[in-house]
């Protein structure tokens, strides 16, 4: 059967007494600090993950503001080239508006030169033709008759020599 004694009870209750003293001065105690150690690198590497995460956020807000900037810059460069353009387009127009017109002042003179000289050649030949009909008409004797065949044919020749 079984036996209660308080010395028993007393023995087993300063065992489990000493047991737990121990395992806490030896067991608990090394554990808690194996606990406690790999509790700070969790929070170190919390830390350093936040850190990262917002370093890496700023990093991106940064890349982002440089990226709109650059945007701007570009769009300025662009529509500076393209004002650069305009005005280079302008002055070669207008360099060949000049050029053009030069051309077209020229040519002008040049027909009047040629017109002149048509005209003096032209005048050159009416006078010959005059020259030729005086000179015939005062080897000839002539009446009035005569001096109106000669104008007819003094006309058409002068009318053929025109065209």
């Amino acid at each position: 059967m079984l036996n209660i004694s308080i010395l028993s009870i007393g023995c087993t209750i300063f065992n489990l007494l000493l047991l737990f003293f121990v395992a806490k001065k030896f067991l608990f105690g090394r554990v808690d600090a194996v606990i406690a150690k790999r509790m700070e690198e969790v929070d170190d590497a919390t830390r350093s993950a936040d850190e990262a995460a917002h370093k890496a956020l700023t990093t991106q807000v940064e890349y982002e503001n440089k990226i709109a900037e650059i945007d701007a810059q570009k769009e300025t460069i662009i529509s500076d080239i393209k004002k650069q353009g305009y005005v280079e387009y302008e002055r070669i127009v207008s360099d060949a508006k000049k050029k053009g017109e030069q051309i077209i002042m020229e040519a002008r003179h040049n027909a009047e030169v040629e017109n002149e000289r048509a005209k003096e050649v032209y005048a050159a030949q009416l006078t010959d033709m005059v020259i030729d009909a005086a000179s015939k008409i005062a080897a000839t004797k002539h009446s009035s008759e005569d001096d109106m065949k000669l104008y007819d044919k003094f006309i058409v020749e002068a009318g053929v020599n025109n065209e």
